[in-house]
């Protein structure tokens, strides 16, 4: 299981944009994994990750902290296309509505970059967009390994189905310093996964704790 670290995600480098984006996000469950994609993001970049794609990766999910948004069910698999690209333009189109509100600070090239990564973040295409779609990829497999546990457990998937989640993660990646480094937080999420039923974990708190901007940052 991945150890919970409070102030993780501390990093004097990120933006002024980026920390607003995460006041505007606080609560979320998915905020940890959005941390960590952009972490993610700059590591397979090689410490160069533009602004774009920082702020795309810190924001990519956004649309599931909004009511009304899509749904999907297991029966038509993790890569049901109509569901993902439903996903990426509401994402898109909320994260470019929030930007265009300040548009002082950020001009319409930044904000056009933005929202084609987001669009692309599910399926890759393009350096970046591909780096996107990995660090995404890799979030899951290494802090989400709490929400299949939680899926098992509420009977929303079963083991087996969460486990086509995992792999789905996996297979979809494409740089290959990515899949390198996910074969191993695969194996662990697996594990953890497996042991669903019977493993020690405050699943109210972990979810608590993952959307808690400032236990993130380090600030609480």
């Amino acid at each position: 299981m991945t150890p919970v670290i409070e102030g993780r995600y501390a990093d004097p480098a990120m933006s002024p944009l980026e920390l607003d984006a995460t006041r505007w996000l606080d609560g979320f469950y998915q905020l940890e994994h959005l941390f960590n994609t952009r972490m993610w993001a700059i590591e397979l970049s090689n410490k160069a990750a533009s602004p774009e794609l920082r702020f795309a990766a810190i924001t990519h999910d956004a649309e599931r902290f909004f009511p009304g948004g899509p749904t999907d069910t297991p029966e038509n698999g993790f890569d049901n296309p109509d569901y993902l690209f439903a996903h990426s333009i509401r994402s898109a189109d909320i994260v470019e509505a929030w930007l265009r509100e300040r548009a002082d600070v950020v001009d319409a090239g930044f904000i056009k970059r933005v929202r084609v990564l987001i669009l692309r973040h599910e399926i890759g295409g393009g350096a970046e967009a591909d780096i996107l779609q990995a660090a995404d990829s890799l979030s899951f497999l290494e802090v989400f390994d709490w929400l299949t546990v939680d899926w098992v457990r509420r009977g929303i998937y079963s083991v087996e189905r969460a486990r086509e989640k995992l792999r789905y993660s996996l297979e979809r990646i494409r740089p290959p310093l990515a899949v390198k480094i996910a074969l191993p937080l695969y194996e662990q999420a697996v594990k953890t996964l497996e042991m669903a039923d019977r493993i020690d974990m405050d699943l109210a708190w972990r979810r608590k704790v993952a959307g808690d901007r400032r236990f993130q940052l380090g600030l609480a």
